[in-house]
């Protein structure tokens, strides 16, 4: 059982990586990842449409393909102590290549794991 306190702590450090990070790298446009008012194909979201959002929508989207990512990729495990840097790496990628996917940026760091 995780306590409140190291999940309030882990908020913290996400919400104070995310706000670390610069705006929009990439002129602002529709995302073809819409498919819906209101709905996304979470596959299809760019780098861009990550840059591109507001401090809270990016950290909120950050932490979602995090977790995302690992569990599609079988990682039941999770360093909290990597997070922070995991998420800078991220956002360089995605500053670096703002049409690659969200996915594919994490994957770049979240390879999948063995099976046991």
């Amino acid at each position: 059982m995780t306590s409140k306190l190291g999940l309030a702590a882990l908020a913290t450090l996400f919400v104070a990586t995310c706000a670390m990070q610069p705006a929009a790298a990439a002129p602002a446009s529709p995302s073809d990842a819409q498919v819906a008012p209101g709905k996304w194909d979470v596959m299809r979201v760019r780098c861009s449409d990550i840059l591109n959002a507001d401090d809270d929508d990016r950290a909120t989207a950050v932490m979602f393909y995090y977790g995302f990512v690992a569990a599609r990729h079988g990682i039941k495990v999770i360093d909290v102590t990597k997070i922070s840097d995991n998420i800078r790496k991220v956002m360089k990628q995605c500053e670096a290549k703002p049409t690659m996917t969200v996915p594919e940026a994490f994957r770049v760091l979240l390879p999948p794991q063995p099976q046991k």
